[in-house]
């Protein structure tokens, strides 16, 4: 069973990464049916489903259109991509590897030649072909909010001049121009594979119907309840490790307190997007607690329109006391920012913090010649921590002699008002990109998601030339240069990136996740 999911194009791209989105969608539980169990080799019961709740719905069966951490989470399941983005724990940085490829070459900076692993199959029994690759990274150019932002440069031209297939096997890209982070935007779920004829087919158009919900991945899409649940089961012809369990339900639970309850009654063992209060108390209890560095960054974007002089918007940030913040509001449960993209990517360099000094934030108010009016701080409801965090930031603002007013709206009018109107002067929010590059765009003069407003050539200039840098360091100093100019400039209060909470019950094992909060559910088993 299927539904209809209209969007805009452009509210859909917003959504792609403005993860206050993520915060809500990424409120997970699993739960155990404790009469369907299996047992290994050696004897041991494990569970052959597992139920999964996310506290929204997801917004599309169709993994071009996803953007939601709801959407990929559950279609990550189902589909695969060229690449996929994995996370080194030692180094603690993110890392790209092949996944449907199994090796490639770069021939010369603008032609990269590929070859494809065999005996990979789609859930509809027909072997991966080069041809199939061909078709789904055309349809993720043309149709896909994230793919055409992560594969058209600024002017809004495709990067891939054209995809040449050898044969069943091999292929090779022509780009327009080098493109550097090539490898990482493959990895992307918006550029994941589907067979020919189902990107042809839909290549003007939204996949609405089940049945052609068809990728390579672990798990089959068989049957979705709008507002109420999707199932997912394992695909036995899967080319890779095959997963434990044999069925995965996504189940829509949008209290919090019922997903607790229900971790409780021994009804779900895995509750995800748990508040950080409730998490410390459910360890005291017994249950075990993940903490993981996330890619979420939490701001408070500055209207640089509205409000020009950087000596103001510098001010804002020496006015916060983002350690009080992350202790009183978030338990400890967040890194406070350091750098305009998450550590966790490579080439991220760690920046001079704003330190707490409300003298300084007078100061530099006193030179602008201060501000005679209240702003404005938008702040959508889907986020309790977000709403809260406005609260405070409005009080540490004041302190300064900054007048503010909160207006608190629904959130799709939020993303309207921020990102296509502009009408406000601070709005809290948290990006959420899967590369260094794909956030540092984002501040870019004509951006989609730039909703500061914020400008300068420099930054334009060399986003343009990092990404055609053939020498490593070279390119590590631009993206240094790059990071510091922004960082300077100040088109946001910088605040913190939030950590993804996952608490479990003492039976779960093997669950890994990737900072976007995604759960990787390939090794996990709930023992009995």
């Amino acid at each position: 069973m299927q539904g209809e999911y209209r969007m805009s194009r452009s509210l859909a791209r917003i959504m792609a990464i403005i993860t206050i989105i993520a915060v809500a969608c990424s409120l997970i539980y699993i739960g155990l049916s404790r009469g369907d169990v299996s047992r290994d080799s050696n004897g041991f019961h494990y569970a052959r489903e597992l139920k999964i709740a996310i506290s929204t719905d997801i917004t599309t069966i169709d993994i071009n259109y996803a953007t939601s951490v709801a959407d990929f989470e559950v279609l990550g399941k189902v589909y695969e991509s060229l690449f996929r983005i994995g996370y080194n724990p030692v180094e603690k940085k993110l890392v790209y590897i092949p996944q449907l490829v199994e090796k490639y070459i770069p021939i010369n900076e603008t032609f990269w030649f590929f070859v494809l692993k065999d005996g990979i199959k789609f859930h509809n029994g027909k072997e991966l072909t080069a041809w199939d690759v061909e078709a789904s990274i055309r349809r993720s150019i043309e149709i896909s909010p994230i793919g055409r932002m992560l594969l058209r440069d600024a002017e809004g031209m495709p990067i891939i001049d054209d995809i040449i297939v050898y044969n069943s096997s091999s292929f090779a890209l022509r780009l327009r121009k080098p493109f550097a982070p090539l490898i990482e935007h493959l990895a992307h779920l918006s550029v994941a594979v589907m067979p020919k004829d189902i990107a042809e087919r839909y290549m003007d158009k939204k996949i609405e119907s089940l049945d052609d919900v068809i990728g390579t991945g672990p798990y089959r899409l068989i049957e979705y309840v709008r507002g109420q649940y999707v199932k997912l089961q394992r695909f036995d012809d899967y080319w890779g490790k095959k997963p434990l369990l044999e069925m995965v339900i996504y189940r829509i639970v949008p209290d919090v307190n019922s997903r607790i309850t229900a971790l409780k009654t021994r009804e779900v063992d895995i509750s995800v997007g748990i508040p950080p209060e409730m998490a410390l108390q459910l360890k005291r209890e017994g249950f075990k607690v993940y903490n993981e560095t996330g890619v979420r960054f939490v701001i408070a974007a500055i209207n640089t329109l509205k409000i020009p002089d950087v000596r103001i918007r510098r001010a804002m940030n020496y006015a916060v006391d983002r350690r009080a913040i992350v202790e009183n509001i978030l338990n400890g449960f967040a890194v406070i920012a350091k750098s305009v993209a998450s550590p966790i990517f490579p080439n991220v360099v760690y920046l001079e913090p704003y330190s707490y000094d409300p003298e300084e934030a007078e100061r530099l108010i006193t030179e602008a010649g201060g501000i005679n009016r209240t702003l404005t701080l938008l702040v959508s409801t889907r986020s309790p921590k977000d709403i809260e965090l406005a609260q405070t930031l409005k009080y540490y603002l004041s302190e300064v002699g900054i007048s503010v007013e909160i207006q608190s709206i629904e959130h799709t009018a939020f993303l309207k008002k921020v990102f296509q109107d502009h009408d406000f002067d601070l709005a809290i929010y948290g990006p959420s990109p899967s590369s260094l590059y794909y956030a540092l765009t984002y501040w870019r003069t004509k951006a989609a998601l730039n909703a500061p407003l914020y400008s300068n050539p420099e930054v334009d200039r060399l986003l343009d030339i990092v990404v055609e840098e053939k020498d490593e360091e070279v390119r590590q100093s631009i993206y240094r240069r790059i990071q510091e100019i922004i960082w300077s400039e100040c088109p946001a209060i910088w605040l913190y990136f939030e950590n993804i909470i996952i608490v479990t019950r003492s039976s779960v094992e093997g669950l890994r996740i990737l900072p976007f909060q995604i759960l990787i559910l390939d090794d996990v088993y709930v023992k009995n």
